[in-house]
């Protein structure tokens, strides 16, 4: 799988400069084609022969009206992973409006969807609580916690002392091996630390 990437240039010595460092640095599917010696061309058969190096006939026929005016144009199909190398070289030289518009690039970055924000893709359900809207009850965070309520239970925490849980056993303890202390077995490693 490749990516298309094209650049136009006011000089035919930009355009082979930049294809030249495009195979330099690995690129092997390059194409270039510049203005016709012969001023009477007809545009057809520019956007022929950008169509030739795998470039859309509809957007070679835009291209070729650029390469008709006296532009050089250079295209690379770049593999996947190596499209910014690409486009970074192409830029690297003085390019020119190639009549084409160029995408505009989303960089909005979502905490709520950081795989989404990575990926450039849109999200799939914009809804904070989907599983809870299908079965019918509120989200079990926040001040209206259905859960709770519908079981008969109090929430397990609200906001009051850290000190004891609702069920009067302590949440913060100094003991470092509770299980073990509550079942009354041996820890496998003492901390050497308190005998020193």
């Amino acid at each position: 799988m490749s990516h298309e990437i094209s650049r136009m240039y006011a000089t035919a010595a930009d355009a082979e400069n930049a294809a030249a460092e495009l195979r330099d640095e690995g690129f092997s599917d390059v194409f270039v084609v510049s203005p016709p010696a012969k001023p009477d061309v007809p545009v057809s058969a520019i956007a022929a022969q950008i169509a030739h190096g795998r470039v859309l006939l509809s957007d070679a026929r835009i291209y070729a009206e650029g390469v008709a005016r006296g532009g050089s144009l250079v295209t690379v199909h770049a593999p996947f992973g190596s499209g910014m190398l690409a486009r970074n070289i192409l830029e690297s030289y003085p390019t020119i409006p190639n009549g084409m518009p160029e995408p505009e690039r989303v960089t909005m970055w979502d905490e709520a969807a950081p795989l989404s924000s990575a990926m450039h893709m849109p999200i799939l359900i914009d809804d904070a609580a989907p599983a809870s809207r299908v079965i019918g009850l509120a989200p079990l965070t926040g001040s209206g916690c259905g859960l709770s309520s519908m079981i008969g239970m109090p929430l397990l925490s609200d906001g009051g002392p850290m000190g004891d849980s609702k069920w009067g056993l302590p949440l913060l303890s100094s003991n470092p091996a509770p299980l073990s202390s509550l079942l009354g077995l041996k820890l496998l490693r003492q901390d050497r630390r308190k005998g020193a």
